[in-house]
């Protein structure tokens, strides 16, 4: 049998091209995979490989033109709308964020229901089965884990239950559609580690789309560079890692893996923030703290607090701000104790904080981006209506956002936009303290190397003190003069950011650190610790 007869996917000269467009989303893509194989389709979004996965799912628009020809297994038929005659068992692996499950509805019962149709069965057979699948992963969560809606659970969690439904399948061909993004590094990493271990227990073929170069390092395979719909560079993930023939594929490594530690501060006298003693709320099955946490952030100073989601960090900013009742310690923000002052004192003092996040949803919809910008201004400082729109436009300027119409509403930006527009809102508000939470979430690599470069400004500028809550020491090691990582919500290690990378000392920190700087080993040299 020749190798092409034992291909699981054959793609040649694939060119899509919508009704009316100057331009193909995808032309000539010509792509074999034989079981056991990797291919990883890099690029940003509006690359091509959107239209490509759109055709292999069967799903492309109406309006798109699709000329050459897609075979899965050696006796199928060309045409992706049908792929029941090859005989070969096709998985999708979604991100957990695109919206294949209800919102309303139980994760479990969800899965239960995706299962029982692709593998027609009953649907007590199909729980089953998902219980059996999430058993043979190493560190899946038991299947009790997935009873609640989506936004109730971890997306870690979800990552897990979606890998489960699609080994469940026994495929010959899995379709991973940025499955890893919208997951912390160490997540991802344990993910990827999956997916490696049952490729080689089941010997399925792997097409992987991706937005990030972290997916090729720990996934490896064969890469395809894709820009403007066109393959510009492909080769081995170990080679692209390190050699790059192609200036935007330079530019998509560089902007993913290299970025320049944080120009140390001056720090401005008093901290703006102390915190003494504090201890959460006890929850059931949790030990106490016994001593509590600490910390002084200075003013124009950063501090990271690096943990994976649930390990305490966002409590910790609550109870610190005052946004929720701790059970012992005090708070003194910009010289004031937050525990004695009343509701309506502790929310007139956050004015005084910025808000910067990867929650898309932080922002009301129905309002414009010029309201967007303008309300902090109106609420909290009495200005000319000419004031205001020049410190509005000069804000919009920064970020990159003056091109698009004031009237557009926030509903219509793209994710990008909508961070921008949280850091033009920052701004005009000229805050004492900036509280920072995974900024980078779910973007492409060199939009997050744009936000990176625009909260440096924002900090530079401004000179306000950052928090930054994340569970990336890339991140943290981009924006922070020093970090405390925080597990199970307990503080185990403390210092200057760079001391932290250099040296750690506790294996939780080693392990954080390790998911976006693999040792050398594992397929990544060690620039971004050199930076």
């Amino acid at each position: 049998m020749s190798e092409a007869d034992a291909a699981v996917l054959s793609i040649a000269d694939l060119t899509i091209i919508r009704a009316g467009a100057p331009l193909p989303e995808l032309e000539r893509f010509s792509l074999q995979l034989n079981p056991g194989q990797t291919a990883i389709v890099l690029g940003e979004t509006g690359c091509g490989k959107e239209a490509l996965f759109r055709a292999l799912c069967g799903a492309s628009r109406p309006d798109e033109r699709i000329s050459g020809a897609i075979r899965f297994g050696s006796l199928g038929p060309a045409l992706p709308q049908d792929r029941q005659g090859s005989g070969l068992r096709v998985a999708y692996l979604p991100c957990v964020d695109q919206g294949v499950l209800s919102p309303s509805a139980d994760v479990l019962s969800q899965f239960v229901r995706i299962l029982a149709r692709r593998l027609g069965l009953p649907r007590a057979s199909a729980r089953e089965e998902l219980r059996l699948a999430l058993g043979r992963i190493e560190g899946a969560p038991p299947v009790a884990a997935l009873r609640g809606r989506p936004g109730s659970l971890d997306p870690g969690v979800l990552a897990w239950g979606f890998l489960a439904v699609t080994l469940a399948q026994s495929p010959d061909l899995v379709l991973a559609d940025h499955a890893l993004s919208q997951l912390s590094p160490m997540q991802a990493r344990n993910i990827a580690g999956a997916i490696i271990a049952a490729q080689k227990q089941l010997g399925f073929a792997l097409l992987y789309a991706a937005r990030g170069t972290l997916a090729t390092t720990w996934l490896g395979g064969r890469v395809l560079v894709m820009r403007a719909g066109k393959i510009v560079e492909e080769g081995p993930a170990e080679r692209l890692a390190s050699s790059h023939a192609h200036a935007y594929t330079q530019m998509l490594y560089k902007s993913a893996t290299v970025q320049s530690p944080v120009q140390k501060h001056t720090i401005r006298g008093e901290p703006i923030l102390q915190v003494r003693g504090l201890r959460f709320a006890a929850k059931k099955s949790e030990r106490n703290t016994a001593d509590g946490i600490t910390l002084d952030l200075r003013r124009g100073a950063s501090l990271a607090i690096v943990g994976e989601p649930g390990s305490g960090r966002r409590e910790l900013m609550r109870a610190m701000l005052g946004l929720d009742k701790p059970a012992a310690g005090r708070t003194i923000f910009d010289s004031v104790d937050i525990g004695i002052l009343s509701r309506s004192m502790v929310s007139r003092l956050r004015r005084r904080v910025a808000f910067i996040t990867g929650d898309d949803d932080v922002l009301d919809p129905r309002m414009t981006v010029r309201d967007t910008v303008e309300e902090p201004l109106r609420a909290h400082l009495n200005l000319s209506r000419e004031h205001v729109a020049g410190y509005r436009e000069a804000a919009l300027k920064r970020v990159g956002l003056n091109s698009i119409p004031g009237e557009r509403t926030v509903a219509m930006l793209s994710s990008f936009d909508r961070r921008r527009l949280q850091i033009a809102r920052a701004i005009v508000s000229v805050p004492r303290l900036a509280v920072i939470e995974e900024p980078q979430r779910g973007l492409g690599p060199l939009e997050q190397s744009v936000m990176i470069d625009l909260l440096k400004d924002f900090r530079a500028q401004e000179g306000p003190a950052f928090l930054i809550l994340t569970a990336n020491f890339a991140l943290a090691r981009a924006l922070a003069d020093d970090a405390m990582v925080l597990k199970d919500r307990h503080v185990v290690e403390r210092g200057s950011l760079a001391e932290l990378v250099r040296a750690p000392q506790d294996a939780y920190t080693r392990r954080l650190i390790e998911a976006v700087v693999p040792r050398p080993e594992e397929g990544l040299s060690q620039a971004v610790l050199q930076g």
